[in-house]
Parts: structure tokens; C-alpha cells; sequence
């Protein structure tokens, strides 16, 4: 069972070198979106908002929503923020080897996490239309 494994993470991670996964992060953006849920609101953070603060690391999401061009996360910063599941379905759901699919969510995590941020604002500020 461990040799397969081993062969089949192997091939994987050639797979993500020749179809050049690791410079695609439009596929990976929309699965972790779909992963985050809906964007956060006045009053209703968002389930990363909500994790975040359960682990003491809501001034890091903050200090991402407010950066421009925020520096990547760390891993245990995304063992942190998401359940094993949830990483496990990002790797699965984008095609990429774990090692790869940790690497992007490091390096996307903290541009989403500004991005949703703009957005609800954004959203906020429309009127009502009704």
C-alpha cells in the first residue's frame, strides 16, 4: 500500500510540474471560495473570521483584508484555518499533489482573503434596491 502511495504522490507531483499546476491559481481561487462560503458581512463573519478568532489569529485575517499585496501564509497557519477535509478537498477538487495544493493555498489564501474582503465591502456600500 505504501509503495503505491509513494508511486501514485510521485506521479502526481510530475503531473503538477508538466501541466504547470502550480502557476494556475484561477481554478484553485474559485475552489477556495466555495470552500470559504459566503463573504463576510456587518455582523456575520465569515466562517474563516470565525476560526481565526477561535485560534487567536483574527489580527492576522485583518491585517490580510487590509494589505494590498499580503505575504503568503504559513502551513501551520493553514492547519490552523482549515480542517483536514477541507484540505484534502482542495487538493482533490484542483487536481493537485497536497504538496502542491498547500503551496498555492500559502501563497492565495491571504490575496482571497483581501479580495472577499474589498468585495463585501463593495457590497455593503451598494443601496437597496427594493
Amino acid at each position: 500500500m505504501t509503495i503505491s502511495r509513494n508511486v501514485s504522490d510521485i506521479t502526481t507531483r510530475i503531473g503538477d510540474f508538466l501541466t504547470g499546476a502550480l502557476g494556475d491559481r484561477s481554478g484553485a481561487v474559485s475552489v477556495l471560495n466555495d470552500i470559504l462560503g459566503p463573504l463576510p458581512a456587518p455582523d456575520h463573519p465569515s466562517m474563516l473570521e470565525n476560526r481565526a478568532e477561535t485560534q487567536g489569529m483574527l489580527p492576522l485575517i485583518r491585517t490580510w483584508q487590509a494589505q494590498d499585496n499580503p505575504e503568503p501564509a504559513d502551513e501551520s497557519t493553514i492547519h490552523a484555518l482549515f480542517k483536514p477535509m477541507e484540505i484534502e478537498r482542495f487538493s482533490t477538487q484542483t487536481g493537485l499533489s497536497g504538496i502542491a495544493a498547500m503551496q498555492i493555498l500559502r501563497e492565495v489564501l491571504p490575496i482571497a482573503v483581501r479580495h472577499r474582503a474589498l468585495s463585501a465591502r463593495a457590497g455593503w456600500q451598494q443601496p437597496n434596491m427594493h
